[in-house]
C-alpha cells in the first residue's frame, strides 16, 4: 500500500490511525491515501520512532504492525464503546439543503457557516428546548407523510448541532465543525445538544415560561444519553478532543433552568461523567453565567 491508493485496506489503516489518536478532520476514512492521511501517518511514526513512509515508497511494515495494536497511544483521547446509539433511531440530516435552515442561528461568512478547527471542539453544551415540538399537517405532508421525520427536520431551524427528542429519537441536523450560535460563550469551542420540551430548573417547581413541564421518560433520557455519545464519537474521529460537559446556564445570564435539574442528574451525572468519562466543572462560568447549584450538583456552588 502506498500513497495515492484507494480501497479498504487504505480505510483500514485510517481508521487505525484515528483510533491511535491521528485524526483526519478534513476528509476521514475515505479510503483515499492522499495527504491528509500521510500526514497522520507521519505523525504516528514520530511518535513510534519509526521510519517515515514517503510519497514514493510502500507504507513502512513496521508502522503496519504498529497500527494494528490494541493499546492506544498515552496522549490520544479514547473513543467510548458504543452503548446506547445502537437502541435509537438516528435521522441524520446534514446533507439536507442550506434553505431548509435558519441562517440567523449561524455565524456566517459569505453567506455559508464558519468552519472551526477541530483541534479547538473541547466540549458539549447541554440545552432543553423550553417547549415541546409538535409537527402541522403540512410538515408531516412534507415529509412523505412519516410524522416522526417531520419532527426530526424541525431540529433543521434549532440552533445545535445535535437534538434529542422526547419521544425517544436523535436529529443530526448541522455537520459538527459548523459554527452553531447555540450557546453564548461556549459556541467557539462546544458542540450543542437540545433536548425536546419544557422542564422547570428544579424538580417539583414551575416552568420558567410557566407552561405545563413536560414529563421526563426514559424515551428522552435515553436519546439525549445517545446523542452524547455519538457527538463524541464522531468528533473525536475528526480530531475533537471533546473531554467537557456544560450547561447553558453556565454562559448565560437568562438560561438559569437550562436544561434543568432533571436532565443535569440523568443524562450529565449519571451518564456522560461515568460511562462515556466526560468531565464537568460545575462552577465554571462565561459571562453573566451562573454555576451548577448544589441542588443539580453536590459539586455546584449556590443556589439555583
Amino acid at each position: 500500500m502506498k500513497y495515492g491508493d484507494r480501497g479498504p485496506d487504505v480505510h483500514e489503516m485510517q481508521e487505525a490511525l484515528i483510533n491511535h489518536g491521528c485524526p483526519l478532520p478534513r476528509h476521514g476514512h475515505d479510503g483515499h491515501f492522499g495527504d491528509e492521511t500521510l500526514s497522520a501517518l507521519h505523525k504516528f511514526e514520530k511518535r513510534h520512532d519509526l521510519h517515515l513512509t514517503t510519497k514514493k515508497t510502500n507504507v513502512n511494515p513496521k508502522s503496519l504492525k504498529a497500527l494494528e495494536g490494541d493499546s492506544r497511544d498515552d496522549d490520544a483521547v479514547p473513543i467510548p464503546p458504543t452503548r446506547t446509539i445502537k437502541d435509537v433511531p438516528l435521522y441524520d440530516l446534514k446533507d439536507e439543503p442550506w434553505k431548509e435552515r435558519n441562517p440567523k442561528k449561524f455565524k456566517l461568512i459569505h453567506g455559508k457557516p464558519v468552519i472551526r478547527r477541530a483541534e479547538n471542539i473541547t466540549g458539549i453544551t447541554i440545552h432543553q428546548t423550553a417547549a415541546k415540538y409538535g409537527v402541522a399537517e403540512y410538515q408531516v405532508n412534507a415529509a412523505g407523510g412519516d410524522k416522526e421525520l417531520a419532527l426530526a427536520r424541525r431540529s433543521l431551524r434549532v440552533a445545535c448541532h445535535v437534538m434529542a427528542f422526547h419521544d425517544g429519537f436523535v436529529a443530526w441536523p448541522n455537520p459538527l465543525h459548523w459554527y452553531v450560535q447555540h450557546g453564548n460563550g461556549f459556541n467557539s469551542f462546544e458542540l450543542g445538544l437540545e433536548i425536546d420540551g419544557n422542564y422547570p430548573g428544579v424538580m417539583g417547581n414551575k416552568t420558567w415560561n410557566g407552561k405545563k413541564s413536560t414529563e421526563v421518560t426514559e424515551s428522552v433520557i435515553l436519546a439525549a444519553r445517545a446523542a452524547i455519545e455519538l457527538m463524541v464519537i464522531e468528533g473525536r474521529k475528526m480530531g475533537m478532543p471533546i473531554e467537557y460537559i456544560h450547561a447553558h446556564r453556565q454562559s448565560s445570564g437568562t438560561r438559569r433552568d437550562d436544561p434543568g435539574e432533571t436532565l443535569w442528574k440523568r443524562v450529565v451525572l449519571d451518564f456522560a461523567v461515568p460511562v462515556v468519562r466526560l468531565k464537568t466543572e460545575p462552577t465554571r462560568t462565561l459571562g453573566k453565567g451562573k454555576p451548577i447549584p448544589t441542588k443539580w450538583d453536590s459539586n455546584g456552588k449556590g443556589y439555583y
